[in-house]
């Protein structure tokens, strides 16, 4: 009976023993499960995150193609420099990174705060950019507290270099960090977060020659983030050389002849539309956007009065003045209203109802056939002309010269302009158009609005014979030995169908404007060649006085002073134009300038010697 008792009393504890056990197996199985599943189905992927725990791929940039000008100098290289990147799982406290970062940032404190808030919503593994060309300084301190700093590392990278001095043409353009809506788009398909690309101008239009194929190292790093030992490495692909068509050494004399005046200079080959000189003053200096602008510098160069971000040869809008006479002459010949050799008389006004305009010599020029018109830049003879072709066919006649549209050089933000007609006028102010608008447009005022590179168009375009050249600004593109890769060639927008007859009479009146002692070009004049060209004076506001009063003006309220030509007058090789803002006359301002670009190509091509002393005397130009 006692060893009944004793067995009932053990009852519950066998069954408890009995229910750990079950426990216990259960709980060994589930785990010996998890471990099979962790081992065998997620193995390889556990593997995967080891290795990116132990094994850090590197970028190693590949040099960004140069940019040459035509004689070989570099305008725009590369440099290496010091990236800082940052690991997101290496980061252990947020807080305390962006504390340590402050002391060598060149960020501002909320840009700095953002960058890191920014690390949380990376890919854990991958290397995120903080900033771009570390000082030493910051690099010295950054590898000194590599412990203390778990996650952050320099790297060496590459940095655009660009041409001191001012020289550089503001199509050049900068490169900038790729935004998301960039990445976003099929033109970016290879790039990532962090990378820099052309955001203007060549850089941007030219940006899959210059960039190379990025290259990499695999290295092992201990728990610090320190090198233990290189495991392999993948070198990168330099990007091509664009060589341009521009020559540096007629930008300087270029801006040595425009002094520190607003304005802009422009010279083409009027053969083939390769572009030769290409200044816009004031501008910007591009190496300030290298490791990114700081808001005080870009909001400097936002308000500057002067506009230096503008780039004046494609969107600066402007009235053309009496440059827009060759137009004029072109349309009246070909149309017959006014024959060679025909007179008409010029008493210094010209009435038309009530409003009476004015020629810029007061006393009038007296009887001015086409060729003595264009030379002396009679205004009255020109009024009568508008009015003999009717807006109609000056509209006609000035868009075939290419105004009122894009020249086709393919960089963004190039401006149509404007050729003003009723259809226009009507749309844009509700009101009709009016005869004294024609007698306006007719010498080059009005609602009349062009860019430079469009007159330099136009005046190439009489200077070969009717050819608008889509200009070009690059001439090849070469592998970093040199050998050439891709070829540009030139390519003809249209043709003005001008009679032979109609461009002697022009060709021969634009050559006396410079050759002749009446001439309004005559500052423009050269010891080793013959040049042609047409001076022009745009009115900024209405005077009440003559031109010749317009100095009593404000400075910003002085006239546009243009001056387009070509040399050799008789086989031209090089078409230039000047536009010298609030310059004053035309044959003052800008021609001299002219001058100086044309002398400066004719000693280049062995032409000219160096320093040209000019024996002629003269008087200063009056008029356009």
């Amino acid at each position: 009976m006692m060893a009944r008792l004793r067995d009932h009393s053990i009852e519950p504890f066998r069954k408890a023993f009995l229910l750990c056990l079950l426990g216990f197996v259960g709980t060994f199985a589930v785990l010996l499960a998890s471990l099979a599943y962790l081992q065998l189905w997620r193995g390889d992927n556990f593997r995967l995150l080891s290795e990116n725990n132990r094994i850090r791929l590197e970028k190693v940039r590949a040099p960004r193609g140069k940019i040459l000008d035509a004689a070989g100098t570099v305008l725009a290289d590369t440099r290496p420099c010091f990236d800082v990147l940052a690991i997101p799982e290496e980061i252990r406290d947020y807080a305390s990174l962006q504390k340590s970062l402050a002391a060598v940032s060149p960020l501002p404190e909320s840009a700095l705060a953002s960058q890191v808030e920014n690390l949380k919503k990376q890919i854990p593994f991958r290397p995120t950019l903080l900033w771009r060309d570390a000082s030493w300084e910051a690099v010295a301190f950054l590898e000194a507290n590599r412990i203390r700093i778990p996650g952050v590392f320099v790297q060496v990278s590459q940095a655009r270099l660009y041409l001191p001095g001012g020289l550089l043409p503001p199509v050049i353009g900068h490169l900038g960090e790729i935004s998301r809506s960039e990445l976003e788009s099929t033109n970016y398909g290879e790039y990532q977060i962090g990378d820099w690309i052309g955001k203007t101008g060549i850089e941007k239009q030219w940006e899959r020659y210059l960039r190379g194929r990025d290259g990499g190292i695999q290295v092992e790093v201990d728990a610090y983030g320190r090198h233990v030992r290189f495991l392999n490495k993948k070198e990168p692909v330099p990007g091509k050389n664009v060589v341009l068509s521009l020559d540096s050494r007629l930008q300087q004399a270029a801006r040595d002849g425009l002094e520190d005046r607003a304005g802009a200079v422009l010279a083409m080959d009027p053969r083939d539309g390769r572009i030769l000189c290409y200044l816009s003053q004031p501008s910007f200096d591009p190496n300030d956007f290298i490791r990114g602008i700081s808001p005080e510098t870009w909001k400097a160069l936002r308000d500057d009065p002067l506009h230096p971000l503008l780039d004046r040869a494609i969107q600066g809008l402007y009235p053309l003045g009496s440059v827009f006479k060759i137009v004029m002459a072109a349309a009246a010949l070909e149309e017959g209203v006014i024959k060679p050799g025909e007179k008409i008389l010029c008493t210094g006004s010209h009435r038309v109802g009530v409003r009476e305009f004015r020629c810029w010599r007061t006393e009038g020029h007296g009887w001015m056939d086409v060729h003595q018109a264009l030379v002396e830049s009679c205004d009255v003879f020109f009024y009568q002309m508008g009015q003999r072709l009717g807006i109609r066919r000056i509209y006609e006649y000035a868009t075939r010269f290419g105004f009122g549209q894009g020249t086709g050089i393919g960089v963004e933000g190039e401006k149509r302009g404007l050729v003003p007609n009723p259809e226009w006028k009507k749309k844009s102010t509700g009101s009709p158009w009016y005869e004294g608008e024609t007698v306006s447009l007719s010498v080059g005022q009005g609602a009349l609005q062009v860019t430079p590179l469009q007159v330099l168009v136009m005046i190439s375009a009489v200077a070969n014979g009717g050819t608008l050249w889509v200009p070009s600004l690059v001439d090849r593109v070469e592998y970093p030995d040199g050998r050439i890769y891709l070829e540009k060639e030139p390519h003809a927008r249209s043709h003005v169908r001008l009679s032979e007859t109609t461009l002697q009479e022009i060709r021969s009146a634009l050559r006396d404007v410079v050759e002749t002692s009446r001439g309004t070009g005559k500052r423009a004049r050269l010891e080793c060649a013959e040049v042609a060209g047409k001076t022009g004076t745009a009115q900024v506001v209405r005077q009440a006085e003559p031109k010749a009063a317009y100095r009593t003006l404000a400075k910003t309220n002085w006239d546009h002073a243009w001056f387009a030509c070509y040399a050799p007058a008789d086989s031209p090789e090089i078409a230039v134009v000047v536009l010298v803002e609030n310059g004053g006359h035309g044959g003052e301002a800008a021609a001299p300038v002219a001058r100086r670009v044309l002398q400066k190509y004719f000693e280049l091509t062995g032409r000219a010697p160096p320093e040209e002393q000019r024996v002629a005397s003269y008087d200063a130009a009056s008029g356009d």
